[in-house]
């Protein structure tokens, strides 16, 4: 905070140092046109007309020297004259609201309908002696708002052997294409199940990592070895795993396709309790896809394990005014007990239309799409800003011999399928609102009263920058 404090207080200082100097020059320069026009051929003008000049040369020089200040697209940001430092003031907020209309389901599932304040992210970034970048992040919200507030990131990270990069501290580390597309560019208001349990396992924002990675215009390599998440609970010995990611893109003047495998692994469960009689376990789950609660729809429970293990193909691909992306994932956990080790999977596929005719572009610091740059936005003659409609299925199966008991290894975390439709409206950059409708179904083969099916309609208000 003390930081945000002094970047506020730092730019108009600035501002006003810079405008004394400008005001010093132009007044400098005006003297020098006026006793030039009144005795141009006068040798004390000569002189004077030196003096100006080498105060000219001392003015700009100094001007020269000032820190630039910039507001592009609403993100203050100072760097310094010769660019080797830089800091910037980021923020992303999501507003939600959804309505769920409830058909089946158990006595004890509830959909929660009403708003929350999904993000409310607060960050400093920026570059330190040229190499160096960081990255400051402080969450207010998510799905258990409200909240005190946690890292959400932290990190350091050296670039000096491009294309090579290394990252250390609090941050979500490269965990699939789905993973990549950061909050504020999701199509939908939530990650489809599958990414999402995937990413949770070694990956998601906050998680205490190391990362070594290469990036060019078409590729993409990384590996993470990572621990425990800044917002998790205390555990004793904190769990350990590794998260590899490889992308690579085909591209031409109208077609762009990106093909992405990741892998993530858990060869450390953590600790819940000092000793050898510990708790180690790994629950996968993932709500309805349009929540305000951290209710889960679909989960495996508790799953007594030494280690965990999840695997993705995805791709998507944008030509003229089309997108589409997809994925399929599968998880293993391999128990202690005596019992079969569990497996699961979930895939999902989605596309998008650019009414408008703006196209998703790709970026390939993270080799993933990000969200249409509107070419006429609102308020400029004849704006409407930027709008695509979309589409997505997304399926997740967590059962495991169902209709064994618990005890013999059956596992009845239930299969969820989720239908979405939506509009995506840009006002202008760093604007956007999302209206999401989702058709929910989950089932369970052998406890059909635990079913449930429900319509829901959800808005988000979104502002970055």
């Amino acid at each position: 905070m003390f930081a945000l404090a002094l970047l506020a207080c730092a730019a108009p200082a600035r501002a006003a140092d810079i405008d004394a100097l400008e005001r010093q020059l132009l007044d400098a320069q005006r003297q020098l046109a006026e006793n030039k026009a009144a005795a141009p051929n006068n040798r004390a003008i000569d002189q004077l007309r030196k003096e100006m000049n080498e105060s000219h040369g001392g003015l700009a020089k100094r001007l020269a020297a000032q820190p630039r200040t910039s507001l592009d697209n609403g993100r203050l940001t100072i760097t310094s004259a010769d660019g080797a430092f830089s800091l910037s003031l980021r923020s992303t907020v999501h507003f939600d609201a959804a309505y769920f209309a409830q058909g089946r389901g158990s006595p004890g599932m509830d959909l929660s309908s009403g708003t929350n304040l999904r993000r409310a992210q607060v960050a400093i970034a920026g570059t330190a002696w040229r190499d160096w970048s960081y990255n400051f992040t402080y969450e207010f919200g998510g799905l258990n708002a409200p909240r005190a507030g946690y890292i959400y990131r932290a990190y350091l990270q050296y670039d000096g052997f491009k294309p090579f990069g290394v990252r250390i501290g609090a941050f979500a580390p490269p965990a699939g294409l789905e993973d990549a597309t950061g909050a504020g560019n999701v199509v939908f208001m939530e990650r489809a199940s599958a990414a999402n349990i995937a990413r949770g396992i070694a990956g998601g924002g906050g998680r205490k990592s190391i990362n070594l990675f290469a990036q060019g215009d078409r590729y993409f390599i990384s590996l993470a070895y990572t621990g425990g998440r800044t917002s998790d609970a205390a555990t004793f010995d904190e769990q350990q795993g590794l998260a590899a990611r490889a992308a690579w893109l085909v591209a031409d003047d109208r077609l762009k396709w990106v093909v992405d495998a990741s892998a993530t692994h858990v060869f450390k469960v953590a600790d819940v309790v000092p000793g050898p009689g510990s708790l180690n376990t790994v629950t996968l789950g993932n709500g309805p896809e349009l929540a305000l609660d951290s209710l889960r729809t679909v989960s495996t429970g508790a799953i007594d394990a030494r280690k965990a293990t999840a695997f993705g193909l995805e791709s998507a691909a944008t030509f003229d005014r089309f997108y589409g992306q997809g994925g399929w994932f599968h998880y293993s956990i391999a128990r202690r007990m005596a019992a079969p080790d569990p497996d699961f999977s979930g895939w999902y596929a989605l596309a998008t239309w650019s009414i408008t005719g703006e196209a998703r572009n790709y970026d390939p610091t993270a080799a993933a799409f990000r969200n249409p740059l509107p070419t006429r936005p609102l308020g400029t003659p004849g704006g409407i800003g930027a709008w695509e409609a979309k589409a997505r299925y997304s399926n997740i199966a967590l059962d495991y011999l169902p209709a064994a008991a618990p005890a013999s290894g059956g596992i009845a975390g239930g299969v969820q399928d989720v239908w979405s439709l939506g509009l995506n409206w840009y006002p202008t950059a760093g604007l956007r609102f999302m209206l999401d409708y989702d058709k929910i179904h989950v089932r369970h083969n052998f406890a059909p009263a635990n079913d449930i099916s429900a319509d829901g309609i959800g808005l988000r208000t979104q502002i970055s920058f």
